[in-house]
């Protein structure tokens, strides 16, 4: 007599935070976004994991990029203590880099998932990840642009089959509204993911609203089985 086995899916999330030079620097008198945003990446999990839904199905990871990519958080279930480091120091902002970092983590952490999750009378299905992508530069390594043409490979790789990732593009003051735009993803034919703050917009509010945002889309998208997101206060949709 054959057992009926129950599936249930887990969601990887992905926050991928730039921690180039022009990060650290505030306006106005205004402190620097990183700062802003290593101190609240923290209280976006705690926050999470007080939600007994998200508790039991969302694992994240943090990565930081600059020069290099670096892990903050590696691949952890919300339902455990997560741990995040500070950011290192960096200069540049290099696309390739993490993106190809990125797709190569992504099969070891869907597999590790999986792994955890199955059991004698249930197996666990891993959804498409989210990636939130947050930075305030274009492409730039090798003290030299990165034209498209050098990391949409791996970007394509992340978000093509079997992968298909969804990706959120969330652009602070300076950063580059087309590439935002190449960058996320969307409907087939519709809107795409990508937000850039509106000129007068910085500080611990931008800060914030994006950090409010992306918990809203957490919850909502894990809900839906689709990526759901608001436009942050502060910023606006970049057309394509």
């Amino acid at each position: 007599m054959s057992v009926a086995v129950a599936e249930r899916k887990k969601y990887p999330i992905y926050i991928v935070l730039d921690v180039s030079d022009s990060m650290r620097r505030g306006t106005a008198g205004a402190r620097p976004p990183l700062d802003e945003f290593t101190e609240m990446i923290p209280d976006l999990i705690m926050s999470l994991a007080e939600s007994r839904a998200l508790a039991t199905t969302a694992w994240i990871r943090v990565i930081a990029f600059g020069d290099r990519p670096e892990p903050l958080c590696r691949m952890t279930s919300l339902a455990g203590p997560v741990q995040v480091a500070g950011p290192p120091d960096a200069v540049q902002t290099d696309y390739v880099g993490v993106l190809r970092y990125l797709h190569e983590q992504v099969g070891p952490d869907m597999r590790l998932i999986e792994e955890v999750g199955n059991g004698r009378d249930h197996r666990t299905k891993v959804a498409r990840p989210l990636v939130f992508f947050i930075t305030d530069g274009a492409p730039y390594a090798d003290h030299r642009y990165q034209h498209p043409n050098e990391w949409m490979p791996y970007r394509d790789r992340l978000v093509g089959p079997p992968v298909q990732a969804r990706i959120a593009a969330i652009g602070l003051v300076g950063a580059h509204p087309r590439t935002l735009w190449t960058l996320a993803t969307g409907r087939p034919g519709g809107q795409r993911n990508a937000f850039i703050a509106e000129p007068q917009a910085s500080g611990d509010g931008l800060a914030r609203s994006v950090i409010e945002v992306i918990q809203r889309s957490i919850t909502l998208s894990v809900r839906a089985g689709e990526m759901i997101i608001d436009t942050p206060r502060g910023m606006r949709r970049v057309d394509g």
